[in-house]
């Protein structure tokens, strides 16, 4: 009996002990998640000056699709967010949207009111994302950030190192005025300012250069 009390105790240790390692990770594990990493790298940063939801008049798009370079790992992590908008939760979850974009895929992203009859939750999906605006007008930014911490660094795949960072993908966006079918497109400022192509003449590969690239790129848009 007193044998069984002692087994049954140290299970309920162990099950106190675990649930106790797992609340304290879970906050950062749902940070992670939703959160855009703050940073001043700027090798992780891509930027668009402006965007807009207006009720009735207007909404945000952007897409950002993973084109398959040869430099590319099949895997990117992104963090988008809006700033200067009050989003209908109005805290880090509520004006962003954290994904991964696979080789050939696309993700489309809508910064739009609440109220919005036709861009709503019926439109989400795995490579769909929706930031919501309360039901005023509301303008500000977009800021994406690379989820690795290591823009620089490489995987060597059959002898071509990949990267995983925002200079692999390609940015496009549009402020869709809605009564005249018509809009602006946006632009992305970011990796363009960093990259270098790193090729030199009769050789076939393209490679960063070492500590001075955010490896091989064509730009963001």
């Amino acid at each position: 009996m007193n044998h069984h009390i002692t087994i049954t105790g140290k299970l309920n240790l162990s099950s106190v002990i675990g649930f106790l390692f797992f609340s304290l990770l879970l906050p950062n594990l749902v940070v992670a998640q939703v959160s855009v990493p703050e940073t001043s790298l700027k090798s992780r940063v891509v930027i668009s000056p402006y965007a807009q939801a207006v009720p009735n008049d207007s909404y945000t798009f952007i897409s950002v699709s993973h084109p398959s370079l040869d430099t590319a790992l099949t895997q990117i992590g992104v963090g988008l967010e809006v700033i200067g908008m009050t989003t209908l939760v109005n805290n880090a979850a509520g004006r962003a949207v954290i994904f991964t974009v696979d080789a050939g895929e696309t993700h489309r992203i809508f910064v739009a009111n609440v109220s919005h009859s036709t861009v709503n939750s019926t439109i989400v999906d795995s490579k769909t994302h929706l930031i919501f605006t309360v039901d005023s007008a509301q303008f500000g930014n977009i800021r994406a950030v690379g989820l690795n911490e290591d823009p620089a660094s490489s995987t060597v795949v059959n002898g071509v190192r990949k990267f995983s960072n925002l200079s692999q993908l390609d940015f496009w966006g549009v402020v869709y005025i809605e009564s005249s079918g018509t809009g602006f497109s946006m632009e992305f400022l970011g990796d363009a300012h960093d990259s270098t192509v790193g090729r030199t003449f009769g050789d076939t590969r393209l490679e960063g250069i070492q500590g001075g690239s955010t490896g091989v790129a064509r730009g963001i848009n």
